[in-house]
This record gives structure tokens, sequence and C-alpha cells, in this order.
């Protein structure tokens, strides 16, 4: 059961992850399909079996599937590169720092 959750629980953080760098849109509504379907796979651990149900009728079938036909009728391509901002590049590293620092702690408290 517990080797069932971080199963899960990986797919849907890496799926997650994958959402966010993806340089294509299908690609990215894509990842946010499977990461959905993990999620309905924790809530079977739960016992709901009627959320997960509804996450994958409702969110992964219906609403999924209008994202990906309105970017195919957008015909949206890849995302351009932007330059980015020099404060973004000098303090998104000790943010990230502190911010994992933060949830170790947390964690093993």
């Amino acid at each position: 059961m517990v080797v069932l959750f971080y199963i899960f629980a990986g797919v849907a953080v890496l799926a997650a992850l994958s959402v966010v760098m993806q340089r294509t849109p299908v690609y990215s509504a894509l990842s946010l399909i499977v990461v959905l379907c993990a999620l309905a796979g924790l809530y079977l651990l739960l016992g709901a079996e009627f959320m997960a149900m509804i996450q994958v009728i409702v969110y992964a079938g219906a609403i999924m599937v209008l994202f990906v036909l309105v970017i195919m009728l957008l015909n949206a391509g890849r995302e351009t590169p932007s330059e980015r901002s020099r404060m973004a590049r000098w303090l998104g590293v000790p943010v990230l720092v502190v911010l994992m620092a933060e949830i170790l702690f947390v964690i093993w408290q």
C-alpha cells in the first residue's frame, strides 16, 4: 500500500514538473492528464472510489480533451525563449535551497 502511494506520488510530481518544463503546449496538456490520473490513483488508495472516477472522467477526460482541442485549433507552436531577468537568475538558487531546507526541517519534525 505504501509502495503504491510512493509510485503514484512520484509519477504525479514528475508529470507536474513536466507540465511546467515542456515548451510545447500539447505535451504540457498531456503531462497534466498524467498528473490527474496519478491523483486518481491516490484517491483510490484513500478509499475514495467515487472521487477517483470523477477525477478521471470529468477532469482528465472531458476538460483536458477540451484543452487539447483548443490548443490544436489555435495551432500553438513552440514557446519562444525570452530573456530572463538577472534578479530571477541570482535569487532562484538561494530561494530553492531555503525552501528545500524548510521542507526537510518540517519532515524531520
